[in-house]
This record gives C-alpha cells, structure tokens and sequence, in this order.
C-alpha cells in the first residue's frame, strides 16, 4: 500500500472482480438464511453484552483517535468491534483482543477527509502507529495491526492468506456497512449492538464517505466497489437506516 497508495494494477482489479462476484452469491444465499430465520448452531450462545473493551495505553489511545472522527463513523467503529468479535466467537477463530479492539475503532480513520491519489487506509494505519508509539507498542506488533488495517477494504480475504486481524475487521464491518454475514449473527446480539450504538442516517452518510474516496482515488478498492454496486448493498442492508 505505501508503493503503491492503493492503485490497482489490470492484474489485481481482475482478481478483485473475480472475488466480488463470489461475494454476491454468497451475500444472496446468505440473505435466504436471514429470511428464513436459519442461525448457525451457537450463534445463540454469544452474548456480546460481555465482551469487554481491553484495559491498556493502547486501547486508550485509539479510543482518543476514535473520537476525533464523525459520529457516523465513530458509531461504526465500535458496531465493527462488536460485530467482529461475535464472528470471530462463532467461526472458533483466536483474535489478539487488544489489537482488534484497537484495529476496528481506528479502521476507518482516515475516509472522513479523502486524499486524492491515494487510498484511505493508509491514513487509518498511520494514525493506528501513531497511537501504537505513544503507547509504546514495539514495531513489529504495531506494523500487524497496519498491515490488518490495509487488508480490510480488500475483497476475497481469507484467515489463511490474511490473518484473522484484517478479516474479521472487514466481516464485522461489511456486517454493519452492508448487513454480510449478518445472518451469523442471532437478532438478540444485532439489537443490543445497535442499542448501545445507534445508527441514525448511517446508509447515507456512508454511501457519501464512499463516493466521496472513490473519486479520490478511482483506480483503488472503493473506486472498483462502487462500480460494482456497493452504494445499492448499503442501502439494501437489513437496517432501518
């Protein structure tokens, strides 16, 4: 992402093209699961109620980082938290709490104020390492939580290739941004998710933050996704708003 600052090659846009297709299918089977009220075995047994925010200087401070963005996107952040977590539970996959907790509130940083030529993640990663110096968190730890935060916008990620920090940063966001996956998630997780953080004209405002870094940067991720109707998942989430 630094060489390149996100443009993507004939190469890569074809790949993506290729995994976003299979993410509709899977997006349209899934949406038949939620119809029919089909949870996974032990999604019940979740509860996000206990989930707790880690107690550390790291944690501290990119709680500072979050509040220093837009409501919509600081509700987001800690929405993908939750939501990120709850699947992580479910797929029995290990997270590094405290690096998640960090990695999904600092996620999104830098869409608020699009750079043109240049992909919005790598504004979230620098303000995720400038909180992981402060904290002191020793290099190679916070580049891990960089390289998660770069990933997250990627389509076709997977825990083998990419880690289960960059996954689940972007299953628990496209739960919240686009309702994926959400039929992993029992109805009793997904009201009090929005209870402690509501979601007033969340579809709008996003859908904006996106076209917004599209235009930015055409030739990246978000360019690439919204030609290939990400604005329509949005407003077809299962959310009031």
């Amino acid at each position: 992402m630094r060489r390149t600052d996100g443009k993507l090659t004939s190469r890569e846009r074809r790949r993506l093209l290729a995994a976003i297709a299979i993410g509709q299918w899977e997006n349209l089977l899934g949406r038949a699961k939620l119809a029919l009220g089909r949870l996974p075995a032990g999604a019940s047994a979740i509860d996000v109620q206990t989930f707790e925010p880690p107690d550390s200087p790291l944690a501290r401070e990119a709680e500072q980082a979050c509040a220093e963005q837009p409501a919509a996107i600081l509700g987001h952040s800690y929405r993908t938290w939750l939501f990120g977590r709850a699947l992580a539970a479910l797929d029995g996959s290990a997270l590094d709490l405290e690096l998640f907790y960090c990695g999904a509130l600092v996620h999104d940083y830098g869409i608020a104020q699009p750079t043109p030529g240049r992909d919005f993640t790598l504004a979230s990663a620098e303000r995720t390492l400038a909180c992981a110096a402060a904290a002191g968190v020793p290099d190679e730890r916070a580049e891990l939580l960089a390289d998660a935060i770069c990933v997250h916008t990627t389509p076709g990620i997977s825990l083998d290739t990419d880690g289960t920090l960059g996954c689940y940063l972007q299953w628990g966001a496209m739960v919240d941004g686009a309702g994926l996956r959400m039929w992993d998630v029992s109805q009793a997780n997904v009201s009090e998710v929005l209870r402690r953080y509501p979601r007033p004209d969340f579809k709008r405002q996003l859908i904006g933050l996106i076209r917004a870094e599209a235009t930015a940067l055409p030739g990246g991720r978000l360019g690439l996704l919204i030609r290939c109707g990400l604005p329509l998942a949005v407003r077809m989430a299962p959310f009031a708003d």
